[in-house]
């Protein structure tokens, strides 16, 4: 019953794009990141993937794409204007944060790794927000 509560909790902070305190010193907000409708009718399945260094004060700053398969659907980079919110661990260093589309069922997991943290953080059913059906590709 503890689980239920414990997952009831974190859709709650997922839906409403409440900050999850991860422990006394991290803040890190799991954001709206809203799917053009052609995807998130696809079938399809991708990890996007950003680089960031951590500074002596937790803030993430020279933010990287590695990998986001989403942007040439998208304006603007909503990834890294959410990552820039977030409070980590100094001590983590350099850090690479993933996260994983499964098709049907949305956002499904996050991860936080580097050479001081390994974390992973799964969501049962997803969360997702398709954009609008008129939405449009984004011109190069």
């Amino acid at each position: 019953m503890k689980l239920n509560n414990i997952y009831i909790f974190l859709m709650t902070i997922v839906l409403f794009g409440i900050p999850v305190f991860a422990d006394e010193q991290e803040i890190i907000e799991l954001c709206d990141f809203k799917v053009p409708y052609v995807i998130s009718r696809a079938n399809a399945n991708f990890w996007i993937i950003y680089s960031m260094d951590i500074d002596s004060t937790g803030t993430p700053i020279n933010i990287n794409k590695v990998s986001n398969s989403l942007e040439k659907y998208m304006s603007g980079d909503p990834f890294i204007e959410c990552f820039q919110k977030w409070k980590l661990s100094a001590s983590y260093g350099k850090v690479d944060v993933g996260l994983y589309w499964k098709h049907a069922a949305g956002w499904t997991t996050m991860s936080l790794t580097g050479k001081n943290v390994s974390r992973t953080w799964r969501f049962e059913k997803g969360w997702q927000a398709a954009t609008e059906k008129t939405a449009t590709i984004k011109e190069e």
